[in-house]
């Protein structure tokens, strides 16, 4: 057993979560319109996804990883399909500053919709596996301990960057009008818009 796994895993969760994509515009947006606790728990979907395709990569389960890039196509354009929905929601929202719907269940669906966005991005675990190549750790399945701490790394790392995004974002936004919430909500829908026809273009034509 070596520790040095979970300061590794803690990197390597940290990079593979900063990369600004459709999870962190939801995040972002979220902290910014209902405060950095709510952006934060929102983001925890996403750790605990990339806590689980991290997981798969350190334990060697190639099967998986080679099942995902099979249907990797077919995933992408679900995923695309929830960014453009979830893009229209936003666009034809009215939000208002006083009347912010920060509730447990509020969080719980938008974190459930953040775990399984991260999930339908096949490249989420094949860089993974990139990552644990170019560092030597392709053997990392032999030792159980090993893998778990670098897979507890993995969830942590990622994990802390989605607080430092939500808590970073949220210091921006003091005195916010019905006016900026509205153009926040449109400018993510745009984003969106954007990564989901990316994704249809490469999958589709």
């Amino acid at each position: 057993m070596s520790l040095i796994y979970l300061p590794w895993g803690i990197l390597i969760g940290l990079i593979m979560a900063a990369p600004i994509g459709p999870v962190n515009i939801i995040c972002i947006r979220r902290a910014m319109t209902k405060g950095p606790a709510n952006g934060y728990f929102v983001g925890q979907g996403a750790a605990v996804a990339d806590g689980l395709f991290g997981a798969l990569a350190a334990f060697g389960l190639t099967g998986m990883t080679q099942l995902i890039n099979t249907y990797n196509g077919i995933i992408q354009i679900i995923g695309a399909i929830a960014l453009i929905i979830i893009g229209i929601k936003l666009w034809v929202s009215h939000p208002h500053v006083g009347n912010v719907d920060d509730t447990f269940s509020d969080r719980m669906k938008a974190a459930t919709g953040t775990f399984l966005l991260t999930l339908t991005n096949p490249l989420t675990i094949l860089g993974f596996v990139a990552i644990f190549v170019g560092l030597g750790f392709g053997d990392m399945g032999d030792n159980l301990i090993n893998a778990t701490l670098v897979s507890a790394g993995i969830l942590t790392g990622s994990s802390l960057w989605w607080g430092i995004v939500s808590f970073s974002s949220a210091r921006l936004t003091r005195n916010l009008s019905d006016r900026h919430l509205e153009n926040i909500n449109k400018t993510s829908a745009i984003i969106l818009f954007l990564f989901a026809i990316i994704a249809l273009i490469r999958n589709i034509v």
